[in-house]
């Protein structure tokens, strides 16, 4: 992760998009279904989210909003509750940080969304022009 934090350092920095909230999203998102199934418990905290109502919110498959549940438990963020189902459960202090999150993503969801992708991509197209055959003049 330490090459995409410099990554993000330099050069993938959005002025629209508050220093915390990328920095958190640097260090702590993968993936845009991450981010939305993070929003939506934090939105609804009292709601319990099984894989099945998770995937139907995101419009994703149950399996891959399983996982996304399990990394959020493993994040500190859930808390599994039986039956399948999770709730929100982030810490104070994380709580404080992903409530920033939660006020950039109402207000510039695609910015973060192009912020996550731009991070995955950088490094790929960094490598294949890396080999990149040249011609000689």
């Amino acid at each position: 992760m330490g090459g995409e934090l410099a990554a993000w350092r330099h050069g993938l920095a959005d002025p629209a998009i508050p220093d915390d909230v990328q920095r958190f999203l640097a260090e702590h998102v993968d993936t845009a279904e991450q981010l939305d199934a993070l929003m939506l418990l934090h939105g609804q905290r009292d709601r319990a989210w099984t894989a099945e109502s998770l995937s139907q919110a995101l419009f994703s498959v149950p399996q891959s909003a399983a996982l996304t549940l399990e990394r959020l438990r493993e994040s500190g963020w859930a808390a599994a509750e039986g039956g399948g189902a999770f709730r929100y459960a982030a810490a104070d202090a994380d709580d404080r940080r992903i409530a920033q999150v939660a006020g950039a993503y109402r207000t510039n969801r695609v910015g973060l969304m192009k912020h996550l992708f731009a991070r995955r991509v950088d490094p790929v197209r960094s490598l294949a022009d890396a080999f990149r055959v040249r011609k000689d003049h």
